[in-house]
């Protein structure tokens, strides 16, 4: 067999080679429990339905981020989030503490198509990005939560509070950390991520986030104040710059976006800073997917438009191109 081939040459065991050759189009987010009371690979039940609960609300919380930054989602939560967050397969248990591993595809397709002189979207291979945008999203908020979590000199601001949501942080992830570590049966939470091989990783995300369980108090606050606040409803938007305009003596530059709006293809118009424009028009000349956040205005009748917070190129669909630079 070709296993036992390669775990000669390798000098490696046959059941490591099966694994990576298993995983060459999967990405696989293992949650690790860990505590003196976990031994011989078992947790107690209520410990273990804590572990499964927050594997739940941690992928719902991550795919409504993708699609809508909210402090706090409540009976507002998108539909979507939970019809993506079904996706997601639950692995079997491994040994090594107390791990469950969530697995989610990682085969995309091309987001660019070639048919016409302008830029297009492909609405149906950009369906197919969505689970590894949910992950990438997932990494940026759980280390922005860490990071507020750890600075146990002081509990963070409002302000520190409200940014993090910009992250993708929220009520419900909160809630979802907190049914491990904040019953004091779990003194460590881990989350990490194993990008499949077929594809590039996402660009600066962390492969890791630990939280210990002496964090729950401080992470316990922080959704008080994200279910509380008044933080701004923001949409977030995948796509292709189609068209692009600047005409002498402008300030702004105009943009119209190739992307998805509620299941349906759209073209969004914003404007951008000369600065940020820039990048704009050679993302386009790379033909590069890009991501923007903002208020969106979706008036039926009207064209699409957003007041546009943040743009940037989409980091979770690095090319190998990229990669090589």
């Amino acid at each position: 067999m070709i296993t036992d081939e390669l775990a000669r040459k390798e000098h490696r065991p046959q059941s490591e080679i099966s694994l990576e050759i298993s995983r060459q189009f999967i990405d696989v987010t293992d949650l690790r429990a860990e505590d003196e009371s976990i031994h011989e690979g078992t947790i107690s039940i209520h410990a273990g339905m804590g572990l499964i609960s927050s594997a739940n609300q941690m992928m719902v919380s991550a795919a409504a981020a993708t699609l809508r930054r909210q402090g706090y989602y409540g009976k507002s939560m998108p539909r979507e989030a939970y019809k993506h967050a079904r996706r997601m397969r639950l692995g079997q248990t491994r040994a090594g503490s107390y791990i469950i591993p969530i697995i989610s595809s990682a085969r995309f397709g091309s987001l660019v198509t070639t048919s016409s002189d302008e830029t297009r979207l492909d609405v149906a291979a950009d369906e197919t990005y969505f689970e590894r945008r949910m992950l990438t999203t997932l990494s940026h908020a759980l280390e922005t939560l860490s990071e507020l979590a750890i600075e146990r000199s002081r509990i963070p601001s409002k302000d520190d509070v409200l940014d993090a949501v910009d992250e993708g942080v929220s009520s419900e992830l909160c809630s979802a950390i907190l049914d491990v570590i904040g019953h004091g049966e779990v003194s460590e939470f881990d989350v990490a991520f194993n990008w499949a091989p077929s594809s590039p990783a996402p660009r600066s995300v962390a492969d890791r986030i630990v939280f210990l369980g002496e964090a729950a108090p401080v992470i316990e606050h922080i959704r008080g104040e994200l279910k509380d606040a008044k933080a701004q409803d923001e949409r977030v938007l995948y796509g292709v710059i189609r068209r692009l305009a600047l005409k002498r003596n402008e300030t702004v530059g105009h943009v119209a976006m190739d992307t998805v709006i509620d299941g349906k293809p759209r073209v969004v118009a914003f404007d951008l800073p000369l600065d940020v424009y820039s990048r704009a028009a050679r993302y386009h000349g790379e033909r590069r997917p890009v991501v923007v956040r903002g208020i969106l205005d979706v008036t039926p009748g009207k064209q699409a438009t957003m007041l546009v917070h943040a743009f940037d190129a989409d980091r979770s669909v690095e090319s190998f191109d990229d990669v090589v630079q």
